[in-house]
């Protein structure tokens, strides 16, 4: 007699599947959290996760091998989220012209960032390390400040320091020595550094984008401000390195992820048109037809795998 199946295992099951529907998309952020039971869901949980982060840390953190973390700033937070104090240079680091004392963390960081944050802090405590994860700091000119940063519970009676969000920047191991070589040699490094840095934000936002296949992108210029880069060098880069558009690699991605879904799944097309990022299903029905030559009904017909 076979067991049953619980809700419980279903749901552990799905998450699996879709850590590998996410990493069929090229997202490699995509991460599992153990049960505790130990059982072989969760070997399989740790092992994908492992090879999530093999793979990102081989394609997008390869600079930082060279690189190490130094003390940027911090702000304390009471248990209100609210800002009580904050290292001496993050004003001149964040362009802020007033003080930002006693007011909601909300008014320094985008709406993402706080949501990360909160998220970050309620789940802290289950967490067996930190790790550095980007925030974007909101600066006078309604620019956007995106910097690492560990985010902590500090423990004491201080209830005016209950958070403490710290940043870090990178500082190349050989920075030093650079500066002592001659201005050709200094020039030539320049070029080389330039060129190595627009590749690895080139990489970021690319990676950026396959993290939000399931909704619409933003503007080129506000893509820029959360890379901290302009709207022409953005969209000249990014289509010299990848020899498409940035609107229209965000169109492919989604429609992939379509395709994927619509023959490795069950679900109806009208809730893989939504997990796509599309509200309106003619507008998805037409760009998949473009993109593969059959409607969507027509693609799951001819493409559904068979599982024995």
């Amino acid at each position: 007699m076979e067991k049953e199946i619980s809700n419980e295992e279903k749901m552990r099951f799905n998450s699996l599947y879709q850590q590998i529907i996410e990493i069929a998309c090229g997202n490699f952020m995509f991460r599992q959290e153990p049960s505790g039971r130990r059982d072989p869901l969760d070997t399989i949980g740790v092992l994908l996760n492992m090879m999530s982060e093999e793979i990102y840390n081989s394609c997008f953190k390869s600079q930082q091998r060279e690189e190490h973390p130094e003390f940027h700033f911090s702000i304390f937070l009471n248990d209100n989220y609210h800002i009580t104090s904050y290292t001496s240079e993050t004003p001149t680091i964040l362009k802020w012209d007033e003080k930002k004392i006693d007011r909601p963390v909300s008014e320094i960081l985008s709406n993402n960032s706080v949501t990360i944050l909160k998220k970050e802090l309620e789940s802290n405590g289950e967490k067996p390390y930190q790790r550095l994860i980007a925030l974007d700091f909101l600066t006078e000119n309604k620019g956007l400040y995106r910097t690492p940063c560990t985010i902590q519970k500090m423990t004491g009676i201080n209830s005016d320091c209950s958070y403490v969000i710290t940043a870090f920047r990178f500082k190349n191991k050989d920075e030093e020595e650079e500066e002592k070589e001659s201005n050709t040699a200094q020039s030539s490094k320049s070029e080389k550094k330039e060129s190595a840095a627009t590749k690895i934000l080139l990489k970021q936002v690319r990676l950026y984008i396959l993290r939000n296949l399931h909704t619409e992108l933003p503007s080129l210029k506000e893509l820029g401000l959360i890379h901290r880069t302009n709207k022409t060098k953005l969209k000249e880069e990014f289509k010299k390195m990848y020899g498409t558009t940035i609107p229209r690699f965000h169109m492919e991605k989604r429609l992939e992820k379509g395709a994927l879904l619509i023959r490795s799944t069950e679900l109806p097309i009208s809730i893989i048109m939504q997990r796509c990022g599309f509200k309106d299903h003619s507008h998805f029905s037409k760009n998949f037809r473009l993109q593969y030559g059959q409607t969507p009904s027509q693609y799951r017909k001819e493409n559904t795998w068979s599982i024995q």
